[in-house]
């Protein structure tokens, strides 16, 4: 009873001077993005900007990733709390390692991955399909080819007839007509290509025309993307802030969605942002619908299937990519998203 009366003496003490108990009880976490501070990060530079984490009793920093920056060891070691995995099977293949990483999935910002095979096709072309590209040229990142190996068995392409070009993650090949198609993100390099498509002086591979996405998710290959992940330490010894940490990028992602206008002027503002306004604009139009799907209206932002999981750890098995499958259970957990 004595205990009762002290907590709710406090409480109301708290109250009193303006102070929610999670700013009584605060914590401090730091946030490694995954690459440089663009547009897709919206619902972590929202949640800062917003005061959301700070809300939650959370002292927050976001940190910007790019080349030789790897989240996944920096918050193995505690260098960070929590990391951006720009796709989940980077944590399956972190556990699955000949020294294993004990790092676990937590949510994830695109419910529908925005990977894509891009083409630039006239304005009134049908929409692709992925027959269209048997017996094409294809560029790809060297790493992703085991990928494009499970799209074409679950769409039947005929790899024989076909070709492989290995590009780096940029569109300059399919602009300059030298690969058919491009492995890339819808919400990335399209801009790119409707920039240069637009200019008077475009490429004659690109003039008059506009891009094709055949998006992974929609052909039989699911993933997720900009993962967020903790360590396994982290989960065990102080759950409380996963929670308190989920709950602010929840309320950071949904404020992007509802309010993309705003959020424009949020991360225009954010120190380090490298996209402009109007790309960004043109972004959101793209990437919100992408955070969400029929999981999310059940729930709630963030959530993870884990049948995308099972598919993932099978495409990466297949693909030789790993040496063995592991229990969803040990890759992620919506334990930490409150309904």
């Amino acid at each position: 009873m004595a205990a009762s009366y002290r907590s709710l003496t406090l409480a109301a003490v708290l109250a009193g001077l303006g102070v929610s108990a999670a700013e009584a009880q605060q914590m401090t976490a730091v946030t490694q993005l995954g690459w440089l501070r663009i547009g897709e990060y919206a619902p972590i530079l929202v949640a800062e900007a917003k005061g959301f984490f700070k809300e939650e009793g959370i002292d927050h920093k976001t940190v910007d990733g790019g080349p030789g920056k790897n989240p996944i060891p920096i918050v193995a070691v505690g260098q960070a709390q929590f990391g951006l995995a720009t796709q989940g099977m980077q944590i399956i293949s972190a556990r699955t390692a000949r020294d294993p990483v004990d790092i676990v999935a937590v949510g994830t910002l695109f419910q529908q991955a925005p990977s894509a095979y891009i083409t630039v096709a006239a304005a009134d072309a049908p929409p692709a399909k992925p027959k269209d590209m048997e017996g094409k040229n294809i560029g790809l990142q060297a790493e992703a080819e085991f990928v494009y190996k499970a799209f074409a068995k679950k769409n039947g392409i005929d790899l024989s007839k076909g070709k492989i070009t290995y590009v780096k993650a940029t569109a300059e090949p399919l602009m300059a007509g030298q690969v058919d198609y491009f492995s890339g993100w819808m919400i990335n390099q399209t801009y790119q290509i409707e920039t240069e498509a637009a200019k008077p002086d475009a490429p004659a591979a690109l003039k008059g025309k506009t891009w094709r996405a055949l998006r992974l998710a929609e052909w039989g290959v699911p993933t997720y993307a900009d993962v967020i992940f903790t360590s396994g330490d982290t989960l065990k010894k102080n759950p409380e802030l996963v929670r308190r940490y989920l709950r602010a990028v929840r309320r950071g992602m949904q404020y992007a969605i509802d309010h993309p206008e705003e959020t424009v002027g949020i991360l225009t503002k954010s120190p380090g942002q490298i996209e402009d306004a109007k790309k960004l604009a043109w972004r959101f139009k793209l990437q919100n619908p992408l955070f969400q799907s029929e999981d999310t209206k059940k729930n709630g932002l963030l959530w993870m299937n884990p049948s995308t999981w099972e598919a993932m750890i099978g495409f990466l098995k297949d693909g030789e990519q790993i040496p063995r499958t592991i229990p969803v259970g040990e890759a992620m957990t919506n334990e930490f998203l409150s309904k």
